[in-house]
């Protein structure tokens, strides 16, 4: 097959590819159209491999030749790499992402889908009081530390995971930081006119905000027996 032809059949099932994963992971126009654009970097870089090797018999015959295999072996997958890597940080941030871990995480994802539920999960989720990504955004520190230390910490899970490094229930690492309420609901007009009085020892972490709101609406309802 003549490369051009080659090219142009590889671009098409780039698109394609990209929209079953469009369909499987709910995406933003961003990172669908760049995983399509890594699907049809990697097909490309077949593609110019393929035709060094039909062209040349697996020669080299010159500058043009060194090039060819110089973008489709070092250029290409070097670019493809480092764009992956940062298209699969993004999409690990996703509630189906989380999902995906079913013997640890399944259940806890269908508390927070659940409409009858009344966990904080369930509540925020429902309620969408944050727009996507809710276990993320739950389980992620403020700033540039906190998500460098969550990505760090979600490699490492999904190590243990793959793995079978990891014990049922889940358990946290630590106790849950009342820093991560407060990234959200710190400074808005509800949450001072009733917090005002003991905001200091919220920020002290003196006082829990799941000591007093976990009381009736826990962080997550998982009945014993949809655990794993």
């Amino acid at each position: 097959m003549p490369a051009h032809r080659l090219l142009i059949s590889a671009l098409a099932s780039a698109a394609a590819f990209g929209r079953e994963e469009g369909e499987f992971f709910a995406q933003d126009p961003v990172e669908l159209h760049g995983s399509r654009l890594l699907t049809a970097l990697l097909l490309f870089g077949i593609a110019l491999l393929s035709y060094n090797l039909i062209r040349y018999r697996g020669r080299i015959a010159g500058s043009f030749s060194w090039g060819l295999l110089i973008a489709g072996v070092v250029v290409l997958p070097s670019v493809s790499i480092l764009f992956g890597t940062l298209l699969m940080f993004q999409r690990a941030e996703k509630v189906e992402f989380c999902a995906s871990c079913h013997l640890a995480m399944q259940a806890y994802v269908q508390d927070i889908e659940n409409p009858d539920s009344e966990s904080l999960a369930a509540i925020h989720y429902k309620n969408r009081y944050i727009p996507q990504n809710q276990c993320y955004v739950c389980h992620t520190s403020f700033g540039l530390f906190g998500t460098a230390q969550a990505k760090v910490a979600g490699i490492a899970d999904v190590r243990k995971y793959y793995t079978g490094g990891f014990s049922l229930p889940i358990k946290m690492r630590e106790p849950y930081q009342n820093t991560d309420c407060l990234k959200c609901h710190a400074g808005a007009a509800r949450w001072m006119r009733l917090h005002s009085e003991f905001k200091s020892a919220l920020l002290r972490n003196d006082v829990t905000c799941l000591g007093c709101h976990g009381r009736q609406h826990p962080a997550h309802i998982v009945a014993k027996q949809a655990l794993p």
